[in-house]
């Protein structure tokens, strides 16, 4: 039963990562598929820009919740003593869920870039480092107007904050470990290594048209101008 279980949890993290939910929230709400308009991809960022905040924004918090579902549902225990958790360790299904978005089965393969699956993962399994990923993106977003520094600033905090848990966080037992988990957990750094890697190379044509001058800065953060 064991292996089993393990076996299934890895391929619902994978195919609930791979579910497109900025085509399926813009076929339902709109009719259509936003591949076809603006940068063409599947992701919240282009959501937002064909869909509007709002619609963007119920996007967003879907993707997020691919990334933390199984994990969620794991630290509730719904699935202790099915699956072997010393062997594959809760932040790997929010990985695969994360690999799912990058990599869906449903759209040939072709993805987004798992920022929003990636905070998801993080959210879920340490909060507060969840929490300060989500606030370096949008730090970054306000001060430069690119959603990919934006990304990858939140990318690089998590992965910083990581690293600090392991060396410096609580003791296990601690109430304060509910919010950023265990300080001996080798997993996070690890895996918040993964992170960092995946979305700066996701993001590498981002930065290359940036450098040239031809990357659209976003208004998602920007008041709107009053017409006089």
């Amino acid at each position: 039963m064991t292996a089993f279980m393990t076996i299934f949890l890895i391929l619902i993290s994978y195919l609930i990562g791979a579910l497109p939910m900025s085509i399926i929230v813009g076929k339902i709400a709109k009719g259509i598929d936003i591949r076809d308009y603006g940068s063409g991809n599947p992701g919240t960022t282009n959501a937002i820009r064909v869909l509007g905040r709002k619609l963007g924004l119920l996007v967003f918090l879907l993707d997020v919740l691919k990334g933390g579902f199984v994990i969620l549902l794991i630290r509730l225990g719904l699935f202790d003593g099915f699956v072997n958790f010393d062997i594959f360790h809760p932040l790997l299904f929010g990985m695969l869920a994360a690999i799912g978005h990058i990599y869906p089965v449903f759209l040939g393969f072709k993805g987004g870039k798992a920022v929003a699956t990636g905070v998801g993962v993080f959210l879920f399994y340490a909060p507060l480092l969840g929490i300060l990923g989500l606030l370096g993106y949008l730090l970054g977003l306000k001060l430069t107007r690119y959603v990919s520094i934006g990304s990858c600033t939140g990318a690089f905090l998590v992965w910083i904050s990581t690293v600090l848990v392991y060396f410096f966080g609580p003791e296990p037992g601690t109430t304060f470990e509910l919010f950023v988990s265990r300080g001996a957990d080798l997993w996070m750094p690890a895996l918040g290594t993964f992170v960092v890697v995946l979305i700066f190379y996701r993001h590498r044509g981002n930065f290359v048209r940036i450098k040239n001058g031809t990357e659209p800065k976003s208004s998602f953060m920007q008041k709107k101008k009053t017409q006089s």
